[in-house]
């Protein structure tokens, strides 16, 4: 899952931005430039959600309307604040790095991308989760997402 949605309160009404994030210390962890919509109304508002889901094929079964989504999803509920520690930020990022490019993180991160990056720490206060698993009662659907079948 490595794309989370941020969901924050606006005046206009809600707006959400997918973001790539870190999972740390109980705390998710997201990087950003230093302006610009998001930051702005982070300033404003600091009360977020944040999703991660993980989809899966969509299948038929026999309950319901016969059709069904397969998927994990989980909701953070917290509050965000800008990392200003300048070593806390540069952990964090290196941890990101790590995440999503292992094979290519080899040499330390220069001090001006430490500066000139956001790093906004959401101290998670709840979450909820909520899975459609696949079963034995479940037959897959190829869509155009998935143009043939596990196996097959």
């Amino acid at each position: 899952m490595p794309v989370g949605r941020l969901g924050m309160n606006t005046d206009e009404g809600p707006y959400v931005v997918p973001m790539n994030y870190l999972y740390a210390d109980e705390s998710i962890y997201l990087h950003s430039g230093l302006e610009g919509r998001k930051m702005d109304i982070l300033r404003d508002n600091p009360r977020v959600c944040f999703l991660v889901d993980e989809p899966g094929p969509q299948v038929t079964w026999d309950q319901g309307c016969g059709i069904s989504q397969i998927y994990e999803s989980v909701v953070c509920f917290g509050t965000a604040e800008v990392v200003e520690d300048d070593e806390e930020k540069r952990r964090i990022l290196e941890q990101m790095i790590r995440k999503f490019d292992p094979s290519n993180y080899s040499k330390p991160m220069e001090e001006k991308g430490i500066i000139n990056t956001a790093v906004v720490k959401i101290h998670v206060d709840w979450m909820t989760s909520k899975a459609n698993r696949i079963s034995s009662r479940h037959k897959i659907l190829p869509n155009r997402f998935l143009t043939s079948l596990p196996g097959q």
